[in-house]
């Protein structure tokens, strides 16, 4: 579930830079996402992951990132209003019509037709070509009438099961899930989306002091629930989220503002996976004093060190390349956070 909402969270930040009109740093977060998506998804099968909260939240971060996607490249003159009308048409009936469900039957769990899966598989390559300025008007086409056969399928063919067990979604509840260690986590995430707003800005000074103040929160929240022995699931599902968001995606974006080269750009992405793939790696596995690989928060140390000292941008791609080695290496590193 925390690829999944980190899903949902690259799709708003993919937003605010369509709307900024920064359309190649769009290009690689929004293919990023679409690739999390695949090895979320594959995961999830081959672990035989079944979930109702995943078949909800699953299928809805999809929708988000492609509508998200085409608001903003409506906003930017990029998409017709047509097409977006059909996207949002056709996903917001099938929201509303799964809430209706829910609030009918909260055991109700949601499968996606093959049709739907390839609607949208259409719906992400199209967006791509859009983003890279190559606007195809039969993937277009495709992507539309493909959307309009999903909607009349789902309606036809519901797609929801009935379980008599109890689901995950039931357990869902606030004051039962978060404690006071998850407060200092949220503000972990709320730096790091402050320091991914920074580096957009090119306020680079406050975007470093951001990601200072995460790895210190961050520092907080494993300090008070080791003192109060309260960690939970739900707490470590969250840090490893915050973690990602933070040291992951919020200092690759800072350098994706400071240079933009092919090269570069490549270096980073792949920074990007590897803090992905860390947090796959960390959300199953078990860890006994050290880590298998270096921790993704120490990115939030180097990388404002990095910057601080001056070091020339050109120098970036290799920093990056080797903290994303560093991340995936079997090296085993000593706890300290």
């Amino acid at each position: 579930m925390t690829l999944v909402f980190l899903r949902i969270l690259l799709s708003l930040i993919i937003f605010l830079f369509i709307v900024n009109q920064i359309y190649d740093l769009a290009f690689y977060l929004f293919g990023l996402t679409a690739l999390i998506a695949f090895f979320d998804g594959f995961l999830a099968k081959r672990n035989r992951v079944k979930s109702q909260l995943r078949s909800i939240f699953d299928p809805f971060a999809d929708k988000l990132l492609i509508n998200l996607t085409s608001i903003a490249l409506y906003l930017t003159g990029m998409l017709p209003l047509w097409v977006l009308v059909t996207f949002l048409i056709k996903d917001s009936l099938v929201v509303f019509g799964a809430i209706f469900v829910l609030v009918k039957n909260i055991k109700t769990t949601f499968r996606s037709s093959v049709v739907d899966k390839v609607s949208v598989f259409i719906q992400i390559i199209t967006l791509l070509s859009i983003l890279m300025e190559r606007s195809d008007y039969f993937l277009i086409w495709m992507a539309v009438t493909l959307a309009l056969f999903s909607l009349i399928i789902t309606l036809f063919r519901s797609g929801v099961v009935t379980v008599s067990k109890r689901t995950d979604l039931e357990d869902l509840r606030f004051k039962k899930l978060v404690k006071l260690p998850d407060y200092f986590t949220f503000l972990n995430l709320f730096m790091g989306l402050s320091a991914i707003l920074f580096a957009i800005n090119k306020r680079y000074n406050l975007s470093i002091l951001a990601l200072l103040l995460a790895v210190l929160f961050d520092y907080l929240d494993g300090k008070i629930a080791r003192l109060i022995k309260r960690q939970g699931e739900f707490g470590k599902q969250l840090d490893s989220l915050s973690d990602t968001v933070s040291f992951g995606i919020a200092p690759a974006i800072f350098a994706f503002t400071l240079i933009k080269t092919p090269f570069a750009l490549i270096m980073f992405t792949i920074f990007l996976f590897a803090g992905v793939l860390r947090l796959a790696r960390y959300n199953i596995m078990e860890f006994s004093g050290d880590y298998a690989g270096m921790p993704i928060t120490v990115n939030g140390v180097i990388l404002p060190l990095v910057y601080i000292f001056n070091t020339p941008y050109t120098v970036y791609p290799y920093i990056y390349l080797f903290l994303a080695i560093l991340m995936v290496s079997p090296v085993k590193f000593k706890k300290i956070f």
